[in-house]
């Protein structure tokens, strides 16, 4: 059923005014079959609204598994429900990006970030085709390029503010880019957790390959870099930083290799809307803007009230999941299944295929 508005309310019985309201009519279905009769399909809707961009994108990233039912596999420790507090992996796309430690500190994904191979670093779950994938930020031919991060929502799980024992930091990442962007060294992550503020904590990369982190708790700064260049370009790196209260002690794994350590001699910049206490991923906060990184993520994880150990770094280098001592490529990953074909046994043989077929 359809109504003409102009038939709402009621027309004049003035001949010429019923004449013209008669012509408008006519005209409008005139106008409106000219339209039609341009489109393909009649079906078609047109409209003058506002036209939208969007995008669909396809990512032909194949992995492969053989189950040999000879492997044992053993459950991971993580995620624990306990010090894991964030564990964000760089494998999907959308406007959220999942936090697998179940504390449901979720990210928002900014820009347009796309999934990449992520060889050669391999997690040891697939045989053949795509050993890894990862999330690329900021590539020089994105349209948003040094306009895409991750951002978490404040949450006590990921602060500073209020630790008795100390944090640990995991972030595997590959780095295309280490000079300045917009005069800021290349951030891992930073967060403050209040507005002076009394309670932060960041990374960077600095122009010479040094990794530096600064933890800022009770208002006193905590500084610590690599005593000299340790990251390239193009290459795949296992980071752990840990900070201890007792002590005030740090410590910068690369590789499972415990770094020396020096002061950087200043402290680090921050974003400037300090009323904005969120959590970002390759590149500063709220406000001051700069410092993208132009990098792969693989993984980024949060351990609150854990200080981890140098043998638990081991263990998590040799596996690439967790710091359980499991051999590599026997961890259990939950909702991880291939299909498993036993091919059937011939049913002839060089033996058992006799005279007895002579013509």
């Amino acid at each position: 059923m359809s109504y003409n508005i102009r038939n709402i309310r009621e027309i004049s019985n003035d001949p010429l005014t019923k004449f013209t309201n008669q012509i408008a009519k006519k005209l409008a279905i005139f106008l409106t079959k000219q339209e039609t009769d341009k489109l393909e399909n009649k079906e078609d809707i047109f409209s003058n609204g506002q036209d939208i961009d969007s995008v669909v994108r396809f990512h032909n990233l194949n992995s492969s598994k053989y189950f040999d039912f000879l492997t044992t596999y053993y459950p991971p420790t993580e995620p624990d429900n306990d010090k894991v507090r964030l564990w964000i992996r760089g494998d999907n796309l959308g406007n959220t990006i999942n936090d697998i430690s179940y504390f449901n500190n979720h990210g928002t994904l900014f820009g347009d970030p796309m999934l990449v191979d992520g060889t050669p670093f391999n997690y040891g779950i697939h045989w053949g085709g795509i050993k890894s994938i990862a999330l690329k930020f900021n590539r020089p031919t994105s349209d948003n390029e040094n306009e895409e991060y991750i951002s978490v929502p404040d949450d006590t799980d990921i602060q500073v503010s209020g630790i008795a024992t100390g944090m640990s930091y995991f972030i595997r990442f590959k780095i295309f880019s280490l000079s300045t962007q917009s005069s800021k060294e290349r951030t891992l992550f930073e967060k403050i957790d209040d507005s002076t503020p009394n309670n932060a904590a960041i990374a960077t990369v600095s122009t010479d390959g040094r990794i530096k982190f600064y933890l800022k708790r009770g208002g006193t700064w905590y500084r610590n870099q690599t005593a000299a260049g340790t990251i390239a370009l193009d290459t795949v790196y296992e980071v752990f930083i840990t900070y201890a209260v007792s002590g005030n002690v740090s410590h910068i794994w690369v590789n499972n290799v415990d770094k020396t350590l020096t002061d950087p001699g200043s402290d680090p910049t921050l974003h400037t809307t300090l009323t904005n206490h969120d959590l970002s991923i390759f590149r500063l906060g709220a406000g001051t803007g700069g410092g993208h990184a132009y990098a792969d993520l693989y993984d980024y994880m949060i351990f609150k009230e854990k200080v981890v150990s140098s043998t638990e770094v081991g263990r998590h280098y040799t596996n690439k999941w967790t710091l359980a001592n499991i051999p590599y490529g026997q961890v259990a990953i939950g909702s991880y299944w291939a299909s498993y074909i036993l091919a059937p046994t011939p049913s002839f043989t060089t033996t058992s295929f006799t005279s007895s077929f002579d013509v």
